[in-house]
């Protein structure tokens, strides 16, 4: 009986051990790498390493890479679609989508720009959308914050009646250099792949 209790126990280290070697760095994801989230993958965009803030939980992962005077964040979700089941078409995707946009005022948060288009080019019936913010909230620095966010929403096309939301932020101060953070979030959305579709 020892013998068996022994071998489970070095079944299980072995198990474990492997487990640890082929494990995600979550702390050191590097540009280039392929980040698999809940039903699809992506790959992370810039040129420097990122880290993982929320990673294996729910319905979502979230990226962060933090630098001098900018920071970056991706997020990808899978959400239910409409109860009545998916949009017919692109253009009805967006109307239902610029329909529930907030527009209520949050304090610290000023909205300069929004705007957001069918993007088939990415999938039927997917959509994207672009904001320009003016932070104030939570400021440690004199003035505001900037934030430019490019986010893309699709069917997944291989889970009936799921959405599928990616978002690409950049927040930098003021006097940082000006970046075209829509070509990254562009190199996000073209790398997509679906789980369970070939």
């Amino acid at each position: 009986m020892s013998n068996v209790y022994t071998i489970i126990k070095l079944l299980a280290l072995t198990l474990i051990i492997s487990g640890c070697a082929t494990s995600f760095d979550r702390t050191n994801i590097r540009p280039g790498e392929r980040v698999y989230g809940p039903a699809v993958s992506v790959v992370v965009p810039t040129e420097k390493s990122w880290f993982a803030v929320d990673y294996g939980t729910g319905n979502r992962i979230k990226l962060s890479q933090l630098n001098y005077d900018d920071s970056y964040s991706l997020k990808v979700a899978v959400n239910r679609g409409p109860a009545f089941g998916m949009f017919e078409s692109a253009q009805a995707h967006l109307s239902a989508y610029r329909e529930n946009v907030n527009d209520d005022a949050v304090e610290g948060l000023i909205v300069h720009g929004r705007d957001s288009w069918a993007a088939e080019e990415y999938g039927n019936k997917c959509i994207t959308y672009a904001e320009q913010l003016e932070d104030w909230r939570g400021r440690n620095n004199a003035g505001p914050a900037l934030v430019d966010v490019y986010g893309l929403v699709c069917p997944h096309r291989g889970l009936p009646n799921i959405l599928v939301n990616v978002e690409l932020s950049r927040r930098y101060e003021v006097n940082a250099p000006r970046i075209n953070v829509q070509n990254y979030a562009e190199q996000v959305f073209k790398s997509i792949e679906y789980a369970g579709v070939d």
